[in-house]
């Protein structure tokens, strides 16, 4: 079956690398698959096109979603001429199915939806007009998967179909993640940091729903309690982001440290003694966390998402949007100790390796596709057949 998968960008964001881990997961097989951005292809485009995944674009700009690129987009589906087309990400999925309209016989279309949805009154017009119009037309696709379960059931709220719904747990390579134990001494190295402060980091880029201004007091919180804490953020955005500015507002630039996006991610996470998801909305299956945990780093995460149902019993879980909750949480975790957290981040890695493989992931997708060529099929069959009694009345 030769794929197609349609994204918005191939910058850096969840949906973007849990393309780039399927398509490399999947090794030989993925000559059967290509790649198509809407917008010009980015950072983790090139890394895609490394692995030898043909990666092309139309080349649309931000809030260029149009007519014209509409017609080039049809241009390059019929040139490439898939069986199957798997959208990524609202724009993508809406994308594939405006420009596959009234193809005849034309390929099977499915989309993947990489995002939650608490409030569609916190996402940007923009955003809220294209959600609106895929749930109008999510009817007419072969399939919808969601890599978290609260966001299949936020989207069916608003109108997604959900006669054809699954929903595919994002999947974590747990050989690239992993844990290091010379990771702590070479951030530490790294950063500047003294060797029994205790690091509390996360990852993500600077977006105000990702609430990282409140880790911050959080950590200001600990260090007003007496912990010896260091906080570090890292993400597009985040040298001179909202936790930046929070650090220099409360007085803690020195306990704050912030980096751009980084390729050697893993070696970095290996050295957190804690990872903390502060996130007060928009979170579904957060990538940043199982890798995290993957790496064998205890958490303690917002209850957005499916946080609390991947965390489980191996971190603690708080309110969204509440300091004082993160402070106690955190306190409670760096009190554990060492050995401590060390027990718990082992509890995180084994589920993450148990519920959340990547081996998972391709036999779900597998299933997934073929379940939707075959429904496109019968539904193509089924018009023809239609088509041609209403031509003998």
């Amino acid at each position: 079956m030769k794929v197609l998968h349609c994204i918005t960008s191939t910058g850096f964001g969840g949906a973007q690398i849990m393309l780039l881990r399927y398509l490399r997961a999947l090794g030989p097989r993925a000559c059967d698959h290509s790649v198509l951005s809407l917008m010009p292809q980015d950072a983790i485009g090139q890394e895609i096109a490394s692995l030898g995944v043909p990666v092309h674009t139309i080349g649309m700009r931000q809030g260029g979603f149009s007519i014209p690129a509409l017609l080039r987009l049809r241009r390059q589906i019929k040139h490439l001429s898939p069986d199957l087309i798997h959208g990524w990400m609202y724009h993508g999925n809406l994308a594939a199915r405006l420009a596959t309209l009234g193809i005849g016989g034309g390929p099977a279309v499915v989309w993947a939806v990489h995002h939650s949805l608490q409030d569609i009154r916190n996402e940007r017009l923009s955003s809220r007009l294209v959600m609106r119009a895929c749930a109008a037309l999510s009817g007419g696709v072969s399939g919808i998967s969601y890599c978290a379960r609260v966001a299949a059931s936020q989207h069916e709220a608003i109108g997604f179909a959900s006669e054809q719904a699954v929903v595919i747990p994002n999947a974590i390579d747990t050989d690239e993640f992993h844990p290091e134990t010379e990771a702590r001494g070479l951030l530490g190295a790294l950063l500047e940091i003294p060797e029994g402060r205790v690091i509390i980091g996360n990852v993500g880029r600077d977006h105000p729903m990702k609430d990282q201004a409140r880790m911050v007091a959080a950590i200001a919180g600990l260090l007003e309690r007496g912990y010896d804490v260091q906080g570090i953020l890292i993400g597009t955005g985040q040298e001179a982001g909202s936790a930046r500015r929070a650090a220099e507002s409360l007085g803690i630039s020195d306990r704050i440290s912030t980096m751009s996006e980084r390729s050697d991610i893993a070696g970095i996470v290996s050295g957190f003694d804690i990872f903390l998801l502060p996130s007060a909305w928009g979170e579904a299956f957060p990538l940043a966390l199982c890798e995290a945990m993957a790496c064998g780093v205890p958490s303690v995460v917002t209850d957005v998402g499916d946080s609390r149902w991947i965390v489980d019993k191996t971190g603690f879980v708080v309110p969204p949007a509440d300091t004082d909750a993160q402070v106690d949480a955190l306190a409670r975790m760096v009190d554990l100790g060492p050995q401590g957290r060390q027990a718990m981040g082992a509890e995180a890695r084994n589920r993450i390796c148990q519920k959340f493989s990547m081996s998972r992931y391709i036999d779900a997708h597998d299933a997934w596709y073929r379940s939707a060529a075959s429904r496109s099929q019968e539904g193509a069959l089924s018009l023809a057949v239609s088509s041609k009694a209403g031509v003998q009345k």
